[in-house]
């Protein structure tokens, strides 16, 4: 079963701004905790202390609501990892750096990535594309790939490194330690992670060693 918009529109409330944002509140705790599937709007409304009529009122529906969770992921993420001064950076401390940066913002809200697992069961069903984070997204990519063509001009990077690649695998990376280590401690009966900074240093120096030429 699906969740269906009532036929009738709620009549307003004294502070909609307000409204709004205990809905996106909500939405982001029951997603985070439940994923997209496990997740009703009529949950999301309880959370919120409204009524299932006042989320359609303001939102079409989970679809919409789950989007509105992505995109305010991507442009926090991708605006704070655009602060770091790449350019002032030697090309090895500039992509520590940035690995470093990817791998806080996970730690510091585990609700990321718990959605980016979510997500990558979906295939990305709920993902959108708007200019405001392509160009955030081409920023920073641009940056990167920079940082990656100084490091192998000056031999400190593999010439086959792919900028990309380093996206993508520190995400993966990233994610697996933080979300999965329950699930690997329950498995092998083993708990390799005694301490969340050794985790996080040995991560991150795989990852770079990774790039060394």
């Amino acid at each position: 079963m699906t969740d269906d918009p009532p036929p009738t529109r709620p009549r307003g409330t004294r502070d909609p701004l307000a409204t709004i944002r205990k809905i996106l509140e909500a939405a982001r705790e029951e997603f985070g905790a439940n994923g997209f599937d496990g997740t009703k709007v009529e949950h999301i409304a309880r959370r919120a202390g409204v009524s299932k009529q006042i989320v359609y009122f303001y939102f079409k529906g989970k679809d919409e609501l789950y989007w509105e969770l992505l995109k305010d992921i991507s442009i926090t993420t991708n605006a704070r990892l655009l602060q770091i001064p790449f350019e002032d950076l030697s090309p090895v401390d500039a992509v520590r750096t940035y690995l470093e940066g990817v791998y806080d913002v996970y730690a510091e809200d585990p609700i990321i990535g718990m959605v980016s697992l979510d997500q990558s069961l979906h295939d990305g069903a709920q993902l959108r594309s708007i200019n405001e984070i392509r160009l955030l997204q081409k920023a920073l990519a641009d940056r990167l790939a920079e940082v990656v063509r100084r490091g192998q001009i000056e031999g400190v990077f593999h010439p086959d490194i792919d900028s990309t690649k380093i996206e993508f695998m520190t995400v993966i990376i990233t994610v697996g330690c933080l979300s999965s280590s329950t699930m690997l401690e329950r498995y092998s009966g083993r708990n390799w992670q005694q301490n969340p900074a050794d985790t996080r240093a040995f991560a991150l120096d795989f990852i770079m060693r990774a790039l060394r030429k």
